[in-house]
């Protein structure tokens, strides 16, 4: 199918899947976000659209379909939900996300530090999500504060995880029989943000696990409590070495207030090695709420400063040939921030100088230590057979989503409350208030819900989710009570006075008139 070019053109008015398209919300260096709308059910959506110069490339329109095969995989409340993908007439890929309201994590730091309480709650909805991904073999690698929404009460806001644009799936799905399920990246290719990248992602290393979230996740809980992150530098080069050589403040210190077991926590997620970070994110979070006692694993290698500093020396090959990969959720286009706003770019020289700097200390290292050491006589190699080959090994297909429909509940007065029945009970769920879009599991099983507003009669019915419909309801007033205060008593006419009876001389009753 021809692409065409259509990054320039509205799409507002189109259809687009099942749904209309209202306005442009959003644009970002890989597309464009528009709110949509059901035109039956009126439910309103997110509808990310490639731009049509990333949609001819097919790396990235893998990855963009990476990401919605990766969302559907974990299936978390905390992650961003995907209701579908494809591609337009004109052969634009696109996927349609659930539309949130709130504010990014980002914007949320950016007011100020978050007392510890606060952010460890954040972070905590956080671990939980990754911890269902890892579960899942994905790994996301490129965490950072505008890949989090805050959704609800700021007091109690409820986490969205986007952009999994760059995630990777591990072990059964990233080698080179996988089936295809796999998004490769380029050789050498760098994937993350520098302010929150992990000592391995600098590095470039190939061994890039459920680890490397954990550290970019401590990264960004300790700008959330600290005001700014744990390292800070001018240049990309100076910012890696950093990371991979340089120990990272204590909370306690930036800022006292901080719970010694969360300062110990987020210290030791912040690890260098991979094997001295928490295990999982689960384990992660219980240590950040004070139920696990923090303690270094025994036995842990560290490397020694001068093989960090030679690692300096690698080389990190970005793409020339178009713009660097942003990422691909509502966050890039909504946010439009990219990495030249987290590192300054006002000095490009310094780059260089600081690469350079670094390729020369870790040479002069090397040279120190050849010349320390006396050269020992490589040892003898055994003769070994080599390993049988390992046998090819299908994933599984992903199962189906389950069908879903939309019931849409209206009714007037606007007050009306619709509640949901419990099968085999008299307890009723209250659902909300009116208008409520329920997503139910497709089914011919039907439903008891009552319609109730004060000052009216309620309203029970019942309904299947075989199909997505609007119901519609008008409630009946109550008749108004008797006002017993405005009730006039009926008067009471007063007898009239008796009159004595006269009697005459024989005992007889005179007649009075």
């Amino acid at each position: 199918m021809p692409i065409v070019d259509t990054q320039d053109v509205s799409l507002v008015g189109r259809t687009i899947g099942n749904y209309k398209v209202v306005q442009q919300i959003g644009e970002g260096g890989m597309g464009v976000v528009y709110l949509a709308e059901h035109p039956v059910i009126g439910r309103k959506v997110a509808i990310k659209l490639l731009h049509a110069s990333f949609a001819r490339d097919s790396e990235t329109v893998a990855r963009f379909f990476n990401e919605a095969r990766a969302i559907h995989m974990i299936a978390h409340p905390n992650i961003v939900e995907i209701l579908d993908f494809g591609q337009t007439a004109d052969g634009q890929p696109y996927f349609i996300m659930e539309l949130l309201s709130g504010q990014s994590l980002a914007d949320r730091i950016a007011g100020g530090p978050m007392p510890p309480a606060d952010a460890v709650a954040i972070v905590s909805q956080i671990c939980e999500a990754l911890q269902a991904a890892h579960e899942k073999n994905i790994v996301h690698r490129d965490l950072k504060p505008h890949n989090v929404h805050l959704v609800g009460p700021p007091a109690k806001p409820i986490v969205k995880i986007l952009d999994f644009g760059v995630a990777k799936m591990t072990t059964g799905w990233n080698n080179a029989d996988s089936g295809g399920h796999s998004v490769k990246t380029r050789t050498g290719s760098l994937m993350g943000t520098p302010l929150y990248m992990s000592p391995e992602q600098c590095r470039g290393s190939g061994k890039l696990d459920h680890r490397t979230d954990i550290y970019s996740l401590a990264v960004i809980l300790y700008e959330m409590i600290a005001g700014e992150p744990p390292f800070t530098a001018e240049g990309v080069g100076e910012l890696f070495a950093k990371h991979m050589l340089e120990p990272p403040p204590s909370l306690s210190q930036t800022a006292p207030q901080t719970p010694p077991y969360v300062a110990k926590a987020v210290n030791r997620a912040l690890a260098k090695n991979l094997e001295d970070r928490f295990p999982t994110m689960t384990a992660f979070k219980e240590a950040l709420n004070g139920r696990m006692e923090i303690t270094s694993p025994p036995g842990a290698p560290r490397p020694r400063p001068a093989e960090q500093i030679a690692t300096l020396s690698g080389t990190h090959h970005t793409t020339s040939s178009r713009p660097p990969i942003e990422a691909t959720t509502l966050s890039s286009a909504v946010a439009q921030v990219g990495d030249d706003v987290l590192l300054p770019r006002r000095n490009r020289k310094g780059l260089a100088i600081s690469l350079v700097v670094a390729v020369a200390v870790a040479g002069g290292a090397i040279l120190f230590l050849r010349s320390s050491k006396p050269t020992a006589p490589p040892p003898p190699v055994a003769a070994t057979t080599p390993p049988p080959p390992v046998p090819r090994v299908e994933p599984p297909p992903l199962p189906p989503p389950p069908a879903t429909v939309v019931i849409r509940f209206e009714a007037e007065p606007d007050q009306t409350h619709v509640f949901r029945k419990r099968a085999g009970s008299s307890e009723t769920e209250d659902l909300g208030q009116v208008p409520i879009d329920l997503k139910l599991t497709k089914g011919d099983e039907k439903t008891s819900y009552v319609f109730r507003a004060e000052g009216y009669k309620d309203r029970t019915v019942a309904l299947d989710a075989s199909r997505d419909r609007v119901q519609h309801l008008e409630l009946d007033r109550l008749p108004a009570p008797a006002d017993k205060k405005s009730a006039k008593a009926a008067p009471v006419r007063p007898k009239p006075p008796k009159r004595p009876t006269i009697h005459d001389a024989d005992g007889l009753a005179v007649p009075s008139f």
